[in-house]
């Protein structure tokens, strides 16, 4: 899925710039970039192959690395 700058923006500020699951601080301009410092992708909180929504209170800033290890785990209860 394609996100807006706003709604970038929006998700980012969630957890003030930081990963939702390890804490990590996150580079906005390398959203989508791994490999790079601080890099980030955008994490469904409930996934959508459990169900999860697009919507904006499921949609979390993580670090690439925490993105990739939950995969389509619920975070909070099972990751």
């Amino acid at each position: 899925m394609s996100y807006t700058c706003e709604e970038l923006n929006i998700i980012y500020e969630k957890n003030d710039g930081h990963c939702i699951g390890c804490g990590k601080a996150l580079a906005f301009s390398n959203y989508g970039k791994p490999g790079e410092r601080g890099a980030w992708e955008v994490d469904h909180g409930n996934p959508k192959a459990r169900g999860g929504t697009n919507l904006m209170r499921n949609l979390w800033p993580m670090c690439v690395e925490c993105n990739r290890k939950k995969g389509s785990k619920k975070w909070n209860s099972d990751w």
